[in-house]
């Protein structure tokens, strides 16, 4: 196993923000069209269990990388905080892309 460096740890932290970024505009876009547009009761029962799915695969994720063994060393801590952080908003990541993406094809001529 290789030693873990400041920049691996700077590395983590830094993709963590840009996909936390990247999931703000997409989940911006998405929230902005669905409040605009009448929602039947099936569309606000299928966003709103999109939402728990999201939130059960994202507690599973953390529940895994927390179990991991305890890394050996203060900036192997470091990046792992940042990779079980990512790990638990992946799945609200995919989704919120997958909508913006959906979205803006659907609005294309």
């Amino acid at each position: 196993m290789r030693t873990r460096t400041p920049l691996d740890a700077a590395l983590a932290w830094s993709t963590l923000g840009l996909k936390w970024m990247e999931m703000m505009a997409a989940s911006s876009q998405v929230i902005t069209h669905r409040t605009r547009r009448r929602n039947s009761p099936a569309q606000l029962y299928s966003m709103g269990s999109e939402k728990v799915e999201a939130m059960v695969e994202s507690s599973n994720a953390i529940a895994r990388h927390m179990m991991a063994a305890p890394p050996s060393s203060p900036f192997a801590a470091y990046e792992a905080w940042a990779r079980i952080l990512a790990s638990g908003m992946a799945p609200f990541h995919t989704r919120a892309t997958r909508n913006a993406r959906r979205r803006r094809k659907s609005r294309l001529p």
